[in-house]
């Protein structure tokens, strides 16, 4: 019974330590949104927006030895109720994605917004700097929207474990380091 009680403390002395350094090296990076500025331009939603990507060392170096990296860029369109729950008016999902080309050293930006479709940089810096940057986003709507209703933008980003290589995610699904997400947050529709 003794020798029990020893091996519980000791276990749970254990994990504590664990988590607490789990949690340090969890500091410090991940994703967030600064800014978005979100305009009703038409038929669409003309998005510009700041986003913050600050990746683990786990997933840099995946991506420097040419492991594309799939993030998503999730929005919601929801009209403001006062005594309901806002309504669900639309939701789309934006495609991004970082990748490596040892050939040329240079790493490429692909999103709908960019000129053709992508961008080359030198550095991942760069390339970094550009994706959590993006002007003009065009987010067609459904349906037209009322005039006198106020609507806000929800916005979150996430990076994509199930589009990295059947080999790397049953890691990355128990590995701290590859859940990467912002926060969903929530902006205001200018007309």
């Amino acid at each position: 019974m003794l020798a029990c009680k020893k091996t519980n403390t000791f276990f749970t002395f254990f994990l504590l330590l664990l988590i607490s350094i789990c949690s340090g090296t969890a500091y410090g990076r991940g994703f967030s949104i600064d800014q978005i500025e979100a305009v009703q331009d038409g038929q669409a939603i003309q998005v510009d927006g700041k986003l913050t990507l600050k990746l683990t060392d786990d997933v840099r170096k995946a991506l420097s030895k040419s492991i594309p990296i799939q993030l998503k860029m999730e929005f919601v369109l929801h009209r403001v109720r006062n005594y309901m729950w806002d309504k669900e008016i639309a939701v789309w999902t934006v495609p991004i994605a970082i990748s490596y080309k040892p050939v040329s050293d240079e790493y490429v930006v692909s999103r709908p917004d960019l000129l053709n479709q992508e961008e080359t940089f030198d550095s991942q810096h760069a390339a970094l700097e550009r994706l959590g940057a993006f002007n003009d986003l065009s987010l067609p709507l459904p349906s037209p929207l009322a005039e006198n209703k106020e609507y806000r933008l929800e916005a979150r980003i996430k990076l994509e474990l199930g589009q990295l290589p059947a080999m790397m995610r049953p890691l990355a699904y128990f590995s701290s380091s590859w859940h990467l997400n912002s926060k969903w947050t929530e902006w205001p529709l200018e007309r």
